[in-house]
């Protein structure tokens, strides 16, 4: 039986089309993840081509795992100083069969999302490479490239942002048609449900590490889901579902307890994550909401820094920081204090702060107290042009920041990180912390 590959074009460093606030392979990465989970849903098998690779090795990569009769897609998006639009597919130029592959993919897109312009089927000798397309040409098995949307056309670029699971979807049953395979009923695991600390009779499921609820429950909560076609129900045991982080527009937060196998769910402040993104200010949690965040994604976490979340909010409250936003800042850098890369734990440099003689290894700090320190100094240097609270100063790198240009977290990248997405990551965490992811 055939199975799918499928490739999200442009590797991790490589952005591809770089516009409208975004960038062309996260745009890809996270439709691609979607499409493997409507593919898994329906007990399809697929694999992943890693995002690592570049295009190169990816071709290489996927004629190394491939074994006749597989079939691969690449996902890309395009790009025209904004005035173009619209989805096309490509086939190596003179194979009729692929080309009629094509063109079932499209339409599969199409009949998901109607809206979107269809810009046809075309050998890839019509691509801007003229020459043909090396995912068309060089792949072992049956191949086609697929441009889903023009990243640089605003319109384009909210269709997809706000209807990635139906372009998933689309996609994903033209895929199943092309490969022959059989969709299967698959097997889900139960869960349990709290709500505001009391056990819901009625089951919950496990699909692809998402809490999924019945949709009775979500009724009874007061919500109506009748007019939202965005918000994804599906169909299992026959029960109708839906995903419990959908809810948290409708101010429900949604957390997770893995020990038991728990969906737990409450209501939510609207004034929570209003401020959420802003370094100074006043943070939301506890230092059990802190601890218990931390060992939940690293047993081990606090078993060398038992002190921390203490520290992080002491330290924070000194310099009216923010310390969801440093402690969240901290998980990142360290993955939850596991470290493994260039710093060590024994530097008690919890953020990655660099030296000024550019030591490779990052700055070291004579005991964690003094390493959350500087990290509440660095943040409290971008973030704000007041003085510091409590002398003295030990971020070695205080005076070489421009003071006060990054107040939100979404100010941090390109800044304390070069990844443009380095705020996003942290705003991730914070809702999770949360409970609103």
């Amino acid at each position: 039986m055939a199975r799918i590959l499928i490739s999200a074009g442009h590797d991790l460093k490589d952005p591809g089309v770089v516009a409208l606030g975004t960038t062309e392979s996260r745009e890809m990465i996270l439709t691609r993840n979607e499409i493997v989970k409507e593919l898994e849903l329906r007990g399809v098998d697929c694999i992943v081509v890693p995002d690592s690779l570049s295009r190169r090795d990816t071709i290489r990569w996927i004629n190394a795992n491939a074994v006749p009769g597989d079939v691969a897609l690449e996902i890309d998006g395009n790009a025209f100083n904004g005035s173009l639009g619209g989805a096309q597919a490509f086939y190596i130029y003179g194979n009729d069969e692929r080309q009629l592959d094509a063109q079932l993919l499209l339409n599969a897109l199409l009949q998901e999302i109607p809206e979107l312009p269809s810009r046809g089927v075309k050998p890839d000798i019509h691509s801007p490479n003229r020459r043909g397309l090396s995912f068309c040409r060089q792949v072992a098995v049956s191949s086609v490239l697929m441009q889903l949307c023009f990243i640089d056309n605003p319109q384009d670029l909210e269709l997809l942002q706000n209807q990635r699971e139906k372009f998933a979807k689309g996609i994903a049953q033209g895929l199943i048609q092309w490969s022959g395979q059989t969709p299967k009923t698959p097997e889900f695991p139960t869960i349990n449900i709290f709500i505001k600390q009391q056990k819901y009779d009625e089951k919950g499921i496990l699909i692809n590490s998402n809490a999924f609820i019945p949709v009775d429950l979500v009724e009874m909560l007061g919500i109506s889901l009748t007019d939202r076609e965005d918000i994804r129900q599906i169909s299992y045991g026959n029960v109708v579902y839906v995903k419990a982080v959908d809810l948290q527009e409708f101010n429900i937060a949604a957390s997770w307890e893995n020990q038991t196998k728990t969906v737990i769910l409450n209501s939510l402040p609207r004034t929570l994550l209003e401020d959420g993104d802003q370094i100074m200010g006043m943070g939301n949690a506890t230092e059990s909401q802190l601890k218990s965040f931390l060992e939940k994604n690293n047993e081990d976490g606090l078993k060398q820094f038992p002190d921390l979340p203490r520290l992080y909010i002491e330290e924070a409250e000194n310099e009216l920081v923010n310390h969801d936003v440093a402690f969240c800042q901290m998980c990142l850098e360290t993955d939850y204090l596991r470290f493994g890369g260039k710093v060590k734990p024994e530097q008690n440099n919890f953020c990655g702060l660099g030296t000024v003689e550019a030591s490779a290894a990052g700055a070291t700090f004579p005991d964690p107290k003094t390493g959350v320190k500087a990290h509440i100094e660095h943040l409290k240097a971008y973030a704000s042009t007041d003085m510091i609270n409590e002398p003295p100063i030990v971020d070695p790198r205080f005076d070489y920041v421009p003071r006060g240009v990054a107040p939100s977290v979404y100010d941090l990248g390109r800044r304390w990180n070069p990844d443009l997405e380095y705020g996003n990551q942290i705003m991730v965490l914070i809702k999770q912390l949360y409970g609103v992811f």
